[in-house]
């Protein structure tokens, strides 16, 4: 009668094992404005709004949001031992070797160098048609630049800040204020998105200057984002899961609205450009879906 009865205990254990839901563990890392995380406007990021909508369609899956830093997302999606996922990731050749990766999941503008309008540095690079050649500047030795530390960026962009002799530096910029450092003359420029720029420089402590942007030779256009998972024996399924309601989302005006939310109306136009050209060539496998020609889709810049 023990062995009849530990044989049922068993297979009520077994059963209540496999109608268990999967559990995705969404990572966030504190990238305004894509996340907001803290404040009157926290939850109201481009990402934050845009997962929100998709983790609606997908009630088969527990869902947890878990807080990271850039450099622990990276080694999380590398672990298979639980489902890790990511939204809004841009993809590289590393990242499409370690992680399982989505249909388009959503467009943003590259990677800029913003400098104060009117500084030497300003005037540099407009003598030099307005496109900013990384090497050749830093080269000069008198103009010193911050990235975000822990981010990946385009291969052009991190070798020059591997050569740089410190010129390049990298910093957290949840610490200090990179903008405040760039109003003050504590460096001459900086590299990140510019709708992101704008957003710290609103918060920036430091009195208003018009900000210039100039595009990084060999990082220029625009890319598609992507949902990214760790390669978790349901990540295959969770996966296929997603591209299907991207597939719905895609044409909601609201999926669209939060997508391009905290863009300037110029970038919105070239934005919606690359929304259009994605919407015709959706597919099941990310690395078919390639940007319009001058776009860099699979060059990572910095998310």
């Amino acid at each position: 009668m023990r062995q009849f009865y530990a044989i049922l205990l068993l297979f009520a254990s077994s059963a209540s094992l496999a109608n268990t839901p999967t559990t995705i563990h969404w990572l966030m890392v504190d990238l305004a404005p894509f996340r907001l995380m803290h404040g009157p406007e926290q939850g109201k990021g481009s990402s934050d709004q845009m997962e929100q909508m998709l983790i609606k369609l997908l009630p088969q899956y527990q869902h947890q949001s878990r807080f990271v830093s850039f450099e622990r997302r990276e080694l999380l999606h590398a672990d298979p031992s639980a489902l890790y996922c990511s939204f809004g990731v841009l993809a590289s050749p590393e990242r499409k070797a370690k992680m399982q990766l989505s249909i388009p999941a959503g467009v943003v503008m590259h990677i800029a160098l913003a400098t104060v309008s009117g500084s030497e540095l300003s005037q540099y690079l407009q003598q030099q048609g307005g496109l900013a050649d990384l090497n050749q500047l830093l080269s000069q030795g008198k103009f010193t630049g911050l990235l975000e530390k822990g981010r990946s960026y385009a291969p052009v962009i991190e070798q020059a800040q591997q050569s740089s002799s410190g010129l390049l530096a990298e910093r957290s910029f949840m610490e200090n204020n990179p903008v405040d450092l760039l109003l003050a003359g504590r460096v001459d420029f900086l590299i990140d998105y510019p709708h992101r720029i704008g957003y710290l420089q609103s918060r920036s402590h430091q009195p208003l200057q018009q900000l210039e942007y100039y595009q990084i030779a060999g990082a220029e256009g625009r890319a598609a984002t992507y949902v990214a998972c760790s390669k978790h024996p349901k990540a295959a399924e969770v996966i296929t899961a997603v591209n299907q309601q991207l597939l719905q989302l895609w044409p909601d005006p609201l999926y669209q609205k939060h997508m391009l939310s905290w863009h300037d109306d110029e970038s919105k136009q070239q934005l919606q450009q690359l929304i259009g050209h994605i919407q015709q060539h959706l597919v099941d496998d990310p690395a078919k879906t390639s940007a319009p020609a001058g776009d860099a889709k699979a060059n990572p810049t910095g998310q």
